[in-house]
């Protein structure tokens, strides 16, 4: 399970347009210089960090199990391979959270698992992901997004890269879960449409089309 993240901190210089096998645009060049030297060829790059040629995440970087102290608060420090220069919850090399799990199982598991362990609707893992951001990150992961709303998921919760669950439907153009987040109150800011243009998120930005209609 990888996951997709933006932003990226690269700058663009790929004259090709590149784009993910799920039709979302890569607005960071994957071959500019440095990037091999920090995360590696590809083909070899770090399973648990970012792989910038297919523009995914793993659980180092978002969605992954957190140190805790002996109180049981979130570590903060260094975020894995400095992906995010801003210090954040650190990863504890255990792979990915107990509800990023489940959101990737499916919404059967998500609400099996809030029903023995409720308070994890807001669990923080690595990148400060929230379980309503890590339902951004993926199309079967956007399913449960209603759910985790309707058991007390924070709409407007924000990670360590300043993005809201809507910013993270937008960047991976995930319309099902975008239209359950602005049915639950989540606000369509000008930033969220940017980065629904600049990925190509043509489903996204049409549920937002469609929702702000409503309004008028």
């Amino acid at each position: 399970m990888k996951y997709t993240l933006l932003p990226v901190l690269f700058s663009m210089s790929t004259s090709q347009p590149l784009y993910r096998p799920d039709g979302v645009k890569i607005i960071h060049d994957p071959y500019a210089p440095g990037v091999a030297e920090k995360y590696g060829l590809p083909g070899s790059t770090d399973r648990e960090g970012f792989d910038p040629y297919a523009d995914s995440v793993g659980p180092g970087i978002y969605s992954g199990s957190v140190k805790r102290n002996k109180n049981g608060e979130v570590k903060m420090g260094q975020q894995y391979q400095n992906h995010n220069s801003k210090p954040g919850p650190v990863y504890d090399g255990k792979g990915y959270s107990l509800m990023s799990r489940a959101i990737s199982a499916g919404p059967e598991t998500v609400e099996n698992i809030l029903a023995d362990f409720p308070t994890l609707i807001n669990e923080v893992s690595t990148g400060g992901a929230t379980p309503l951001h890590t339902a951004g990150m993926s199309r079967k992961g956007s399913t449960s997004t209603a759910l985790l709303i309707s058991k007390g998921g924070d709409i407007n919760a924000l990670d360590t890269y300043g993005f809201t669950p809507l910013h993270r439907m937008a960047s991976n153009n995930l319309a099902v879960g975008a239209k359950a987040l602005l049915e639950a109150g989540a606000e369509p800011t000008s930033a969220i449409v940017k980065i629904s243009m600049q990925s190509e998120a043509r489903d996204v930005l049409r549920i937002i089309e469609e929702h702000e209609f409503k309004k008028l």
